[in-house]
């Protein structure tokens, strides 16, 4: 009896943290998947790698040029020239999500104003704004970013991020970019949503036999 009420113990727990995972739909938001950042800290895409985005003119990939929002990675938008990234997203129809991202600018040159204008589906969702004058290379400032409650208009959505800071080299700064569905949209069910409940009874019943043996005893 007890190893059936462990076991049934063991596999709530264990849906639980599946359950748990996050659901970004954007893959290598965090820019961590490149190339190998050389010495001076950052990496020109292209030619350099950036991988699950395309890329339009150039974006360099920062390591330890300056400081990150997290891990070890960010995204300067203007490489030789302003640049923009993309990524298609496998989304519901209809269904709602929330984007948040992390933004600065790079410091180092420019104007003082970095901008990026963010696009979901095509359609522009306003233009964002960072300022640098009290930012340095290793003190970013990293602000998030989020805006929620966009509609996915098909089972494919494209999220795109354009850099209207008006120069060369020194853009608008990115990092941590997620999607996730809002928690009011319904989900599809899943593993979990399945199994949690049978784990639920088998932990039950086990509850209930090592009770009734233990009373016998």
């Amino acid at each position: 009896m007890k190893k059936l009420l462990t076991l049934g113990m063991a596999l709530v727990m264990l849906l639980a943290c599946v359950g748990a995972v996050s659901a970004n739909l954007v893959s290598n938001g965090g820019f961590e998947n490149s190339g190998a950042i050389p010495a001076q800290g950052f990496l020109p895409s292209p030619p350099g790698v950036l991988n699950d985005w395309t890329i339009v003119n150039t974006v360099d990939v920062i390591g330890l040029y300056w400081q990150p929002a997290t891990g070890s990675q960010s995204l300067d938008l203007a490489g030789n020239a302003p640049g923009e990234i993309s990524q298609v997203l496998t989304t519901t129809p209809s269904a709602k999500y929330d984007l948040s991202f992390n933004l600065s600018g790079n410091p180092a040159g420019a104007p003082k104003l970095k901008k990026v204008q963010v696009f979901w589906g095509g359609a522009s969702q306003g233009i964002f704004s960072f300022d640098t004058t009290n930012t340095n290379l290793n003190s970013m400032g990293w602000v998030k970013t989020v805006i929620p409650g966009l509609v996915a208009p098909g089972a494919s959505t494209e999220l795109r991020f354009v850099d209207v800071s008006g120069t060369d080299f020194y853009g608008a700064a990115l990092d941590d970019v997620v999607v996730e569905p809002q928690e009011s949209t319904t989900p599809v069910p899943e593993f979990p949503t399945v199994a949690l409940p049978a784990a639920l009874i088998v932990g039950l019943i086990g509850a209930v036999l090592f009770i009734q043996k233990s009373k016998e005893e």
